[in-house]
C-alpha cells in the first residue's frame, strides 16, 4: 500500500525549497548560500575517495572489455606445447593444481 499522504508532504516540501531558492533577493541571485567557508578564487569541488576509486574501476573495466576474450597466441602456444608432450607428467599436474588452489 502506498502512503499518498507521505508522498504529498514530501512533494510539498520539495516545492517550498524550490520556491525559496528561486525567490532569492537580487543581491544573492545566482549565488549559493551555505555555512561552508567560501574561497575567494571561485567555486570548489571535492571528489570523495570512493568516487575516485569508482572512476578507476570504471576505466579498468573498460580496458578489460576492450581486450579480446581469447588470446590466439597463448592458445597456439599451449596447443603446440601439448602436442610436443610439454604437459605430460605429474609435476605439471601439481603445478596446475597449485595455481588453481592459489598455493605458491
Amino acid at each position: 500500500m502506498v502512503d499518498i499522504v507521505g508522498i504529498n508532504n514530501t512533494a510539498q516540501q520539495a516545492n517550498r525549497i524550490a520556491e525559496r531558492s528561486t525567490s532569492k533577493s537580487p543581491g544573492t541571485r545566482g549565488k549559493e548560500t551555505s555555512s561552508a567557508p567560501s574561497s575567494s578564487s571561485g567555486d570548489r569541488i571535492e571528489i570523495s575517495a570512493g568516487a575516485k576509486e569508482a572512476q578507476v574501476v570504471k576505466k579498468l573495466v573498460a580496458a578489460a572489455q576492450a581486450e579480446p576474450d581469447v588470446r590466439p597466441e597463448a592458445v597456439n602456444a599451449a596447443k603446440e606445447r601439448l602436442e610436443n608432450g610439454g604437459y605430460d607428467g605429474i609435476e605439471v599436474s601439481r603445478q596446475t593444481a597449485k595455481k588453481i588452489l592459489g598455493i605458491n
